[in-house]
């Protein structure tokens, strides 16, 4: 092994190591200075200790303004959705542009520069491993000290922090072998600062937000790819209607997806955590329910209602008019009394539409883990 393979896979190896030992420091913002500074030391040393090849293209200027443009476009589809969801001040202070905004600036800042040295290696090796370190400093970036106490946490930072991680460094990866480190820049800075700078979010869901946060990344690399890739064949217009009909159908069953996951829409998902329904309706079982907006309700009807800050699934077995409202009485199918008291429209939350068994297991599963 020469001495250039060495001093790259000592200095990869050593990055890893101190990341690791980073997991460790419990106060957010210490670790966020903490990154900063190891990040720009790190990338100091590469820069001047690993050979620079070039494997930039004549496009890289073109693609850093185009990743720079698509992250503002979508830096504003998100605003423009709080006409939609509405909007929520985040408690906003001039403290966390430089407790936050500066560390994280200059963190991504020497990341990129990092990673497109490493990468223009060309060694597979630290290619993979360069990959996972980088996803772990945006793990370590993003993640808050208290993302393990709680199921519904650890469920919010999975799908905005741990998942989206893995895929918005598919593209850095890409762009940065190709382009190098000045796309990633752009579109990093955009991404990780706003939230610093402006005090007012939307209030759109956590399940909404992960799925933009996993999926918008692979977009914007094959928009990349797309754009700037030479095509080097002829694509014959059957197999162009055919790859067109697949993508267009993948989309919509995305869409669907997420709207029903999201709760932000007409039709929203539910995981049965009880036996109360066993036999019609098991634990473990994923439900698909309609927004209750005053439908007629009949005797025999599951519903979704809501009662002591709890959400519950059962049937309707009575349906009472009294002095003009109408009251419902309940019960879980396998339970061997009715519940007590009933209910009214203003407690039923939606009506059960179709159930798909088993896939709520692991979701249950996880919520075990937490007690």
């Amino acid at each position: 092994m020469n001495c250039d393979k060495k001093i790259l896979y000592i200095s990869e190896a050593s990055y890893l190591s101190v990341l690791l030992l980073a997991c460790f420091v419990k106060d957010d913002a210490a670790r966020t200075v903490f990154l900063a500074l190891f990040s720009l030391l790190a990338a100091l040393i590469v820069f001047f200790l690993i050979k620079k090849r070039s494997v930039l293209e004549l496009s890289k200027r073109q693609v850093a303004l185009v990743m720079g443009a698509v992250a503002v476009i979508l830096v504003m589809a998100y605003f423009l959705s709080g006409l939609k969801f509405g909007f929520y001040r985040t408690g906003f202070f001039p403290s966390f542009l430089w407790k936050y905004a500066l560390p994280i600036a200059v963190t991504a800042i020497s990341v990129e520069i990092t990673r497109s040295i490493w990468l223009a290696q060309k060694d597979r090796l630290i290619a993979v491993l360069s990959y996972f370190s980088f996803v772990l400093v945006d793990i370590l970036l993003l993640t808050k000290s208290n993302a393990f106490t709680k199921f519904e946490y650890f469920m919010d930072t999975l799908g905005l922090v741990l998942i989206p991680a893995f895929a918005a460094n598919i593209l850095y990866h890409y762009v940065a072998s190709k382009y190098g480190a000045l796309p990633n820049i752009f579109y990093k800075l955009i991404f990780f600062l706003y939230p610093y700078v402006i005090p007012y979010k939307p209030q759109m869901s956590n399940s909404l937000l992960s799925f933009a946060r996993i999926f918008l990344p692979i977009g914007v690399l094959l928009l990349i790819h797309t754009l700037y890739t030479p095509k080097s064949f002829v694509v014959s217009r059957r197999s162009m209607r055919i790859q067109t009909a697949i993508t267009s159908f993948l989309m919509v069953l995305a869409l669907g997806f997420i709207m029903l996951v999201s709760s932000q829409f007409q039709y929203k998902t539910l995981v049965i955590a009880t036996e109360s329904m066993a036999g019609a309706i098991d634990k473990g079982d994923v439900i698909i329910y309609e927004d209750y907006d005053g439908q007629h309700i009949e005797n025999g009807q599951v519903i979704v209602f809501e009662r002591d800050d709890a959400t519950i699934i059962h049937r309707v077995v009575d349906i009472k008019k009294i002095n003009g409202v109408m009251r419902y009485y309940t019960k879980g199918d396998a339970n061997e009394g009715m519940d007590s008291g009933y209910i009214t429209d203003a407690h039923i939350v939606g009506i059960i539409n179709l159930k798909i068994k088993y896939i709520g297991y692991p979701t249950l599963w996880v919520r075990s883990l937490f007690g």
